[in-house]
C-alpha cells in the first residue's frame, strides 16, 4: 500500500512540474516573440526616417539625387540596404530608370563584378513634377568577391533618351 501512495505522489509531482514547465515555456515564447515585433517594428520607424531624410536633403539643398552613403566598407558575405532618393526639378513628368556604370576595380578584379552585387528595380518609374522618390538598393558581396576599392556611379537615365538626369559616386570598400 505505501509502495502506491508513493508513486502517486511522485505521479502527481511529476504533472505539477510539466504543467509549471509548460507555463514557463509559453511566457517565454511570448516574450521573445513581443522582442522581434518590437525590433521589427523599430526597424521600419528608422527605414520611414531614413526615407524623410533623404527626401529633405533633396530639398533643403535643391539636389536632384541624393544617397544614404557615398562610401560603403563592408565584408565578403556581407550585405547592406541603401536608398537613394530621386527629385523630378522639371516642370513635367519624369520618366526614368537607375543604372550603375563601373569606373574602376582593384587590380585583378573584374571592373563589371559589382553590377551583380547590386539588386535594385531596374523598371522605368515616373515620377509628378517637383515631387520626389526613395529607392531600395540591396548591396550583397559574395564571399569570393576581391577585396580593395571599387568606385561606380549611379546614373538616373530619363527614359526613353538613356540622357542622365542626375549622377553620384558610389565607393564599395570590400573588406577581407
Amino acid at each position: 500500500m505505501f509502495n502506491k501512495k508513493a508513486s502517486l505522489e511522485l505521479s502527481i509531482r511529476a504533472i505539477v512540474i510539466i504543467i509549471l514547465a509548460m507555463t514557463l515555456l509559453g511566457l517565454g515564447l511570448g516574450f521573445v516573440r513581443n522582442t522581434f515585433s518590437d525590433i521589427s517594428d523599430i526597424r521600419e520607424d528608422v527605414t520611414e526616417q531614413i526615407r524623410q531624410q533623404i527626401i529633405e536633403d533633396l530639398i533643403a539643398n535643391d539636389k536632384k539625387l541624393s544617397l544614404t552613403k557615398i562610401e560603403v566598407n563592408i565584408n565578403k558575405g556581407g550585405s547592406e540596404i541603401l536608398a537613394a532618393g530621386i527629385r523630378n526639378k522639371e516642370d513635367g513628368t519624369l520618366s526614368y530608370k537607375l543604372t550603375f556604370t563601373p569606373q574602376s576595380a582593384p587590380e585583378g578584379a573584374e571592373l563589371n563584378a559589382p553590377l551583380r552585387w547590386l539588386q535594385y528595380n531596374q523598371n522605368v518609374h515616373q515620377l509628378s513634377a517637383y515631387d520626389s522618390d526613395v529607392r531600395n538598393i540591396r548591396l550583397s558581396i559574395p564571399n569570393d568577391a576581391k577585396k580593395g576599392s571599387y568606385f561606380l556611379t549611379l546614373d538616373v537615365k530619363k527614359d526613353p533618351t538613356d540622357e542622365i538626369y542626375a549622377q553620384k559616386d558610389l565607393f564599395i570598400v570590400v573588406r577581407g
